[in-house]
């Protein structure tokens, strides 16, 4: 449906609340602190990265007083009656990380409006800068090519919390080479990520580019702690951009006491959604109709997208269309005139073997519900008297009301796992003179999802719960068991991209890209490049029509989805990992026990340690009829070789004889389709 069109209405000012736009400056220490000065705190251990604490408290530190500590990998600081203890950790040469405790010598309670850490950085041979999905849709690959930016600019800001984002920035070489990445333990509190840069005292504008970082939290509200706790990683050993964010988020996680939501086998099911096709102008019909084409081609998941529960069937490309949506989303229950008999199109989908999932905007209750009355309330206010369209997280009556609800949804139509979407905003502070029953906006959120989490657990062990970018974050590993790329209609380099970046930290959970869709009259071999980019990525999603689809369409995505099937195992089990640091991530590699998967999405390859393995999959996804790459670590010997085109059905076969470990590949593969290589015993 023209007009409909989701990132529009992520990017609409209702909806982001007090949220810092990309680009905006974060709050600093001293700014986000009310009536508390800042003091500082030197950590010595850390020279190398000139690594500084500040802290604005209540009641106020005026000066901090080194002591010792008879641990070399400790230091000790007091002053105002607090004691902070800093423990230093260096696992490999260039990699630290820290753990700090902060009380008062009495016990008592204290209130943080702020705490900062400063950390400088030289920038040789760094050329990219990485900060988790923010920006423009146009850069949000892997890397944002912010050194350009940062040198023409005052400062850079960006905005991290429990529902948005991580606290880390990686500083990359031309290759990716990671030369300085620096992140954070906590992932609760909202945090601000400030740039700002400094001069060595020689020549500021001649001595080329010099950064100071600062992480600052919480942003936007002050917290009473009787012991603040908290972390920091500094890694500088040069690592690729991929295993060092993989490295920081096992780090986090285990740290920070993390534990992962362990996702059901149904999570790894291949998914169709109806958001791209139809957006809001669903109907119980048109959803029937593509079930039973999934049926058909092995599609299990059945994702019924916003739609289902108003009477809404336009778009939401202005601002009187998101405000529509929002005034009449929140009753949860589905529309009779679009579906008479939802409970009954359950029951059709799961005798079919099939599994029905919903959107759900959890803190979304518009003024034209019947819910509205009830929630008032408890509805969040950006200043004092705005009401917006969202719960407070912080409401005490939020998380019971939020499990009632959605346990209530899930059970009266026998539902198998939510599609959560629109909680942007609750990371900042709301202003409305209800209670609270926490100032901390991340704690809130937690319990609000726990509790659902709980709730729709009890209903069905094995159901899920589904999240987008930036939601889907390493806070959000402990709620959600499926998370995804955002909206990329389209846009299957970017979505690719941001699929690879998504597979860095959820090691464990399903993950896949946003829904693979195309237009209906697409060669079949560009439908094959869509089908091998959406399986090679994760779990294989679409959003087409499958009724306006030629049949030689639905024998591609068949038989991708076949493949995948076959390979399911090795490619969720496998390790998977960008090739090379080429632009939106067009070389991919999964290794298997037996098998490596090698995806190809440009003609500009780079080398690949395809392994001792039994079969090599080269998968053409470029615009090019032939593939030409080194295969390195390959066992000797002679391969056959068999071309299957983009309906993977067999074309040719050959034999090749590696006559070393380093092989030059280079044949004609169909495009969308790929080249399995045997090795002969």
């Amino acid at each position: 449906m023209p007009g409909i069109n989701r990132r529009s209405f992520l990017g609409a000012a209702s909806l982001v609340g007090l949220a810092l736009p990309p680009g905006a400056a974060s709050p600093t220490a001293v700014e986000s602190a009310t009536s508390a000065p800042l003091t500082s705190v030197k950590l010595a251990p850390l020279s190398e990265w000139d690594a500084q604490f500040g802290f604005a408290l209540d009641p106020p530190v005026e000066e901090w007083q080194s002591l010792p500590s008879g641990d070399k990998n400790q230091s000790v600081f007091a002053g105002g009656g607090y004691r902070l203890i800093v423990d230093f950790m260096y696992p490999e040469p260039q990699l630290a990380t820290i753990r700090f405790r902060l009380r008062r010598e009495d016990g008592q309670s204290f209130v943080v409006h702020a705490y900062s850490l400063k950390s400088r950085k030289v920038f040789t041979d760094i050329y990219q800068f990485w900060s988790y999905r923010q920006g423009s849709p146009e850069i949000q690959a892997e890397f944002d090519v912010y050194t350009r930016g940062l040198a023409s600019g005052d400062s850079f800001g960006r905005t991290y919390a429990a529902n948005t984002g991580i606290p880390l920035t990686l500083c990359a070489n031309r290759e990716g080479r990671i030369r300085f990445a620096f992140g954070l333990l906590d992932q609760i509190e909202a945090t601000g990520l400030r740039i700002r840069n400094y001069s060595l005292g020689l020549s500021e504008r001649g001595e080329g580019l010099n950064y100071e970082f600062e992480f600052t939290k919480p942003v936007g509200y002050s917290v009473p702690r009787v012991e603040l706790i908290d972390g920091a990683y500094f890694d500088t050993r040069g690592e690729d951009w991929f295993h060092t964010l993989r490295h920081y988020g096992e780090w986090a996680e285990g740290a920070g006491k993390i534990i992962a939501v362990k996702p059901p086998a149904v999570a790894f099911e291949p998914i169709w959604n109806s958001w791209y096709p139809f957006g809001l102008n669903i109907t119980q019909e048109c959803i029937e109709k593509n079930a039973e084409f999934c049926r058909r081609v092995g599609i299990k998941n059945i994702s019924i997208d916003a739609g289902y529960e108003e009477q809404l069937t336009g778009g939401l490309g202005t601002a009187q269309d998101v405000a529509r949506f929002e005034d009449h989303t929140g009753d949860w229950t589905p529309d009779q005139k679009k579906f008479p008999d939802f409970r009954g199109l359950v029951k059709h989908i799961h005798q079919q073997g099939q599994i029905a999932t919903v959107w759900v905007a959890l803190f979304m209750v518009g003024t034209k519900t019947a819910a509205y009355p009830q929630v008032r309330g408890m509805l969040r206010q950006d200043t004092p008297g705005k009401e917006r369209n969202y719960l407070c997280p912080c409401h005490p009556e939020t998380p019971a009301y939020l499990a009632r609800t959605f346990s209530k949804l899930a059970r009266d139509y026998d539902l198998d796992g939510f599609w959560l979407d629109f909680m942007d905003g609750t990371h900042t502070p709301c202003h409305a003179s209800h209670p609270h029953f926490t100032s901390s906006t991340g704690e809130g959120y937690n319990a609000c999802l726990g509790a659902v989490r709980e709730a729709v657990m009890k209903f069905k062990p094995n159901f899920l719960m589904e999240t987008r970018m930036p939601i889907a974050n390493l806070n959000g590993k402990q709620f959600y068991n499926v998370m995804e790329t955002t909206d990329m209609p389209f846009d299957l380099d970017l979505n690719r991209s941001l699929g690879v970046v998504v597979r860095s930290y959820t090691e464990g959970l399903a993950c896949k890209i946003d829904p693979m869709q195309w237009h209906i009259r697409e060669s079949d071999e560009n439908v094959g490049v869509c089908c091998a980019t959406t399986t090679l990525s994760g779990v294989p999603v679409f959003g087409v029509d499958f009724r306006l689809l030629p049949a030689s369409h639905l024998r591609v995505v068949a038989a991708w989805v076949q493949f995948y099937r076959e390979h399911q195992s090795e490619l969720w089990q496998g390790h998977f990992q960008p090739v090379g640091f080429g632009h939106l991530s067009p070389q991919l590699q999964i290794q298997g026990d037996k098998s490596t998967y090698l995806y190809v999405g440009s003609s500009g390859t780079a080398p690949a340690n395809v392994g001792v393995r039994a079969s090599i999959y080269l998968i053409n996804a470029s615009d090019q009829e032939r593939v030409a790459l080194f295969l390195d670590g390959i066992s000797p010997g002679r391969w056959h070789v068999a071309l299957r085109n983009c309906y993977l059905e067999k074309v040719s076969e050959s034999s090749l004889e590696v006559k070393a470990t380093t092989y030059a590949f280079d044949m004609p593969i169909p495009r969308g389709g790929l080249a399995e290589m045997r090795k002969q015993i």
